[in-house]
């Protein structure tokens, strides 16, 4: 993959993880992920390149589904069992 692919795959998942994680605003989204990339690949967000800026968008975006879909997992769970003869606590 050419470097200007690898930009333009670079700036479409930065545009797609702001869709998924909208309460972040732009600056704490770069933040996040160049402190990411930083631990994975020890070069911060100044000194790493595309690729490994993509690497920590793609990581950061599935370490943020996978919290969030155990998170409403865990309601619903807790939701089910509310009511149902599962709940093991006294109402």
């Amino acid at each position: 993959m050419s470097e200007n692919d690898t930009r333009a795959e670079l700036f479409a998942a930065l545009l797609a993880l702001a869709k998924v994680v909208p309460e972040m605003r732009g600056g704490q989204l770069m933040a996040a992920v160049g402190e990411l990339c930083a631990d994975l690949h020890g070069r911060d967000l100044w000194d790493a390149d595309d690729a490994e800026l993509l690497e920590a968008v793609w990581q950061f975006r599935r370490t943020f589904q996978a919290a969030t879909e155990e998170k409403q997992s865990g309601v619903v769970s807790l939701a089910n069992g509310i009511g149902s003869g599962n709940d093991s606590r006294r109402l």
